[in-house]
């Protein structure tokens, strides 16, 4: 696809959904700021839309089902890690329009693991535990993820990082703070935003838990990867259509 000769593709930018304003803002942030970022990265003409699978409305299947037919879609999931909402909300929506596909989630990219260890970095004296906390999900996949992204942190601080989940895997975050040997705990989130999963850290009565990852350039950006990677290996994309940045 050239320049000159630019097909639209839909960008359908869907999120979990959440009831607290503050994460909705955030997540309402992100989209502008991946729409803005597109801009200078990607030369194909893209459509921006946004959705959700819980909680919020449009509803993911309600987005892509008012999608025009003719044109090629992704669904780039605003999410860290895999589980049901990738597997199967996102997989069935997918599936119920032609010349669809979806992205990855963020996934436990070198990218993300140092801007958790750079958060860490601050509260290291004392000799905490350092807990990453992830949503959760029954997926082994998901719980993969996050141990795989606690493990690139341990290596970047040279010291043990353990994960707990908000929900659907063991250890719970809660049982990680409360079995801490009386040492200080150092929740770091890998939540996007605000929400009840954060409110849930918050409550485990840890020393300390890290904000939620946005707002970051960082975070966008991997985001920003993740679409450039679907919209190639599906053809919708040529290498003429990525603008390399200076």
């Amino acid at each position: 696809m050239s320049q000159t000769d630019q097909r639209v593709i839909h960008v359908v930018a869907t999120s979990h959904g959440t009831d607290n304003e503050h994460g909705q803002q955030l997540i309402h942030e992100l989209r502008a700021q991946l729409e803005e970022l597109s801009k200078d990265q990607i030369a194909a003409s893209l459509i921006w839309h946004e959705a959700y699978v819980d909680v919020q409305q449009p509803s993911l299947d309600d987005v892509v089902a008012s999608l025009p037919k003719q044109e090629p879609a992704v669904v780039l999931p605003l999410l860290v890690s895999d589980g049901v909402h990738t597997t199967s909300d996102i997989a069935r929506a997918v599936a119920s329009k032609a010349n669809t596909v979806a992205a990855g989630p963020l996934g436990p990219t070198p990218q993300l693991a140092q801007v958790l260890a750079d958060r860490a970095q601050e509260y290291l004296e004392g000799d905490p535990v350092l807990a990453l906390a992830g949503a959760g999900t029954r997926l082994e996949i998901g719980q993969q993820q996050i141990q795989d992204l606690a493990a690139q942190i341990s290596r970047i601080l040279d010291r043990e990082v353990t994960v707990g989940y908000c929900a659907g895997a063991n250890p719970r975050i809660s049982e990680v703070v409360q079995n801490a040997s009386k040492r200080p705990v150092v929740v770091l989130s890998s939540l996007l935003a605000d929400g009840y999963f954060q409110n849930k850290l918050i409550s485990t009565g840890a020393e300390v838990v890290t904000k939620p990852l946005l707002p970051d350039v960082t975070i966008a950006q991997c985001f920003l990867v993740r679409l450039k990677e679907t919209l190639k290996t599906a053809g919708f994309m040529s290498p003429d259509d990525e603008v390399l940045s200076l």
